[in-house]
């Protein structure tokens, strides 16, 4: 009988050390299993790429890629998901940011038997943050009408940045905090199980029923809004996204954002362009969703 094999799959982009953290946490909690990792370098200018391959080019269980450009979140994860798919013959592929950690032993059999239970298109694990807080659930998509406000806000903030009126951008986030009113809601429980969610973009487990449909994620964007097109395509083809808190994940944050730039003015000025750009196609994804369902 064939055993299943378990493909993690990490985008790396400047931040060695955090990498090979991940690399060694795999390690670590997978010995004895059937599994393998693909490193996918999105073209670090620091030369991070080749100096994984020396590292590990006398394990025959890692595989190291280099993007000859970058390619954003999407796209430069999806070279590592066709790998694994064609070349390795994945079962599960763990898609892992390069600042996330495995912290169980078992792992791989919760996926297994989380599987067995509810044939999941995508699984997600329990995000456990730097300060021992748990990452909050998302239930449900936003709707059009919020994601137009997000872009209008994101644009005016782009500007405020860009022309050096960082003082202004306070100013009206705190008169707004001021007069918005907050309805109370209910946080979902990070302690239950849920079906059908949107599920965090750090780690995402996809099973053979998403890989074998799918070479990879929706690559539409550059970078940002990932999770919220992943559940539409779940959606549109009626497939399962579970979130388990049994599995669980450490997870640093944001070490490749920061590393784009040292420079705080230049990160928040990359962030609201590719915000805004998702955003937008995020809103047309919906609209689509909205004649199918």
């Amino acid at each position: 009988m064939k055993k299943n094999k378990i493909i993690f799959l990490i985008l790396h982009y400047y931040v060695i050390e955090e990498t090979q953290k991940c690399v060694d946490s795999i390690q670590k909690n997978m010995s004895n299993k059937e599994y393998e990792i693909v490193i996918v370098d999105n073209a670090s200018a620091n030369g991070t790429g080749k100096k994984l391959q020396e590292i590990y080019s006398d394990n025959k269980r890692i595989h190291v890629i280099i993007n000859e450009e970058n390619l954003g979140f999407a796209r430069g994860n999806n070279v590592g998901f066709k790998f694994a798919k064609e070349q390795l013959n994945a079962t599960f592929i763990v898609m892992l940011n390069n600042d996330t950690e495995l912290l169980q032993s078992n792992f791989s059999n919760l996926i297994e038997d989380e599987y067995k239970k509810s044939k999941f298109a995508v699984l997600g694990p329990k995000i456990i943050l730097k300060d021992k807080s748990i990452n909050s659930i998302c239930t449900k998509l936003p709707s059009a009408e919020e994601i137009r406000k997000r872009i209008r806000n994101t644009k005016i903030k782009y500007v405020l940045k860009y022309m050096h009126l960082e003082k202004v951008i306070k100013i009206i986030s705190y008169i707004i905090k001021k007069l918005k009113k907050v309805e109370p809601t209910e946080e979902p429980n990070v302690n239950k199980r849920q079906k059908n969610i949107i599920l965090h973009g750090c780690c995402l487990i996809f099973s053979p029923k998403y890989i074998e449909k799918f070479d990879g994620i929706d690559d539409k964007t550059f970078l940002y809004c990932e999770e919220e097109l992943l559940f539409i395509r779940l959606i549109k083809n009626k497939m399962i996204s579970i979130y388990n808190p049994n599995i669980k994940i450490y997870h640093a944050e944001d070490a490749a954002t920061n590393a784009i730039s040292k420079n705080n003015r230049n990160k928040e000025l990359f962030v609201y362009r590719n915000l805004i750009k998702s955003y937008k196609i995020l809103l047309e994804e919906l609209k689509e969703l909205e004649k199918e369902v």
